[in-house]
């Protein structure tokens, strides 16, 4: 049944087709005028307008476009990291023989950001 049959090959489709097209043609102009409304209707309801479709497509769109901007931009904003410690350091202050190293980071923090002095 996947194919369709040819109706020159197939007596009982040509006659078929031939009483349709024919009712169809013996059809009056008040019903043929009532099938035509009664289509447009159908069709007029059957496709629902949705536009939160298009706003949610652009808003999409946007948030897309802006992380895409960010993530493009935020290598040169950031700039020097040079207050983020460096894993040295942190295996240096965990270690058990350097306490008094971690009590007072404050004044270490201090002394790094200041201007190198030696003479």
């Amino acid at each position: 049944m996947s194919e369709w049959s040819n109706p020159q090959s197939d007596p009982l489709a040509a006659a078929a087709k031939r009483l349709l097209d024919q009712s169809v043609h013996d059809l009056d102009q008040k019903t043929i005028l009532l099938v035509q409304r009664a289509r447009l209707n159908v069709l007029d309801h059957a496709s629902p307008r949705r536009p939160w479709l298009r706003w949610a497509g652009g808003a999409a769109l946007a948030s897309v476009v802006a992380l895409a901007l960010t993530l493009w931009i935020w290598p040169s904003i950031g700039g020097n990291h040079s207050h983020l410690p460096l894993l040295e350091d942190l295996e240096l202050m965990q270690s058990s023989e350097n306490i008094e190293l971690s009590e007072d980071l404050e004044f270490y923090d201090w002394l790094a950001d200041g201007p190198a002095t030696t003479g």
